[in-house]
């Protein structure tokens, strides 16, 4: 088969070759018809469980359509993802023809169970792509560093704050780039060859955030980045890559699979941290509730809601 060859094409071979398939091929053709993000995000037997149907089917039904095998006929669908526009208005048109012109219920529900469809699998890309091997090395990187900097700039910001945030629970030598007052650039004055960085990016990338770790290269500290793919900005600039899938129907690209890669860190570098985090964890707890940080369990339990006062009288 050409490498040039559209996902388009292959979708619209199967609709003319529909009719004349076998009751198996069909199924798993209808499922691919009405799903086709599904054959960018699947493996060969997550795609056929998915549509009720033997891997073997979806062989079959790839090479039915002129192709080698099933990665061979994959390949187009991810090229098409990879392709679609970074810009926020088309992927704002393209969300609403999701949900038909009205937003009538059954598109809305339909809009619902892609998007969560689309994370599940990404989060399953996390695990196939990365794996708790390069996890692993890639929190050990961090975990030896002097000192931390965590960037994360406008939708993944989030991941970067939570990073922040968990650590300081446990290791207070870590900062996060906020850019708070214009200061983005003063925050790194320090960095150097002891200390890492840990980077958020995801298209479209945010231009403060590739230059941070641009110039944190340049100082010889070590990048650790998580970003959507091996050639983004901040991936040529990084001693450790972390891939991860954020296609969705949503305006902005999913923000569920950075968050998880997080969270995942965080765990990992508090779990190398032995007795010296165990104690700063401590500390921390006894620090909170100093302040009253959190709202006491006592009063959950023994005060009745609005709702339940009213009935009682």
């Amino acid at each position: 088969m050409s490498e040039t060859i559209e996902s388009a094409h292959l979708l619209a071979q199967m609709r003319a070759a529909f009719p004349s398939l076998s009751p198996q091929l069909r199924q798993a053709a209808r499922f691919l018809l009405d799903r086709p993000d599904e054959v960018a995000f699947s493996s060969m037997r997550q795609l056929a469980a998915k549509a009720g149907v033997q891997p073997a089917t979806m062989v079959r039904l790839a090479q039915r359509m002129g192709c080698a095998g099933y990665d061979e006929w994959r390949e187009p669908f991810r090229d098409r993802l990879r392709r679609r526009p970074a810009s926020y208005e088309p992927r704002a048109r393209d969300l609403q023809a999701r949900t038909g012109a009205s937003g009538a219920s059954e598109g809305l529900a339909r809009l619902v169970a892609e998007i969560i469809a689309a994370d599940r699998d990404n989060l399953t890309v996390i695990l196939e792509a990365i794996g708790a091997e390069r996890l692993g090395a890639a929190a050990a990187k961090l975990a030896k560093a002097r000192w931390l900097y965590v960037v994360g700039l406008r939708s993944q910001y989030p991941a970067a704050f939570y990073v922040h945030y968990a650590c300081r629970m446990f290791r207070t030598s870590t900062s996060l780039l906020d850019a708070q007052g214009g200061t983005f650039a003063d925050d790194l004055r320090g960095i150097g060859a002891d200390d890492a960085m840990l980077v958020f990016s995801v298209l479209p990338y945010s231009r403060e955030a590739v230059e941070a770790a641009r110039f944190a290269a340049e100082r010889g500290a070590a990048v650790v980045s998580v970003t959507d793919s091996t050639v983004a900005p901040v991936a040529r600039l990084s001693a450790d890559t972390l891939c991860v899938a954020t296609d969705g129907p949503a305006l902005f690209r999913s923000v569920v699979p950075t968050m998880a890669v997080a969270q995942v860190l965080v765990a990992l570098l508090l779990a190398q941290g032995g007795q010296v985090a165990l104690a700063r964890v401590a500390e921390s707890e006894a620090q909170l509730n100093r302040f009253d940080a959190y709202w006491p369990e006592t009063e959950l339990a023994d005060k009745p809601a609005n709702g339940e006062a009213e009935i009682s009288r």
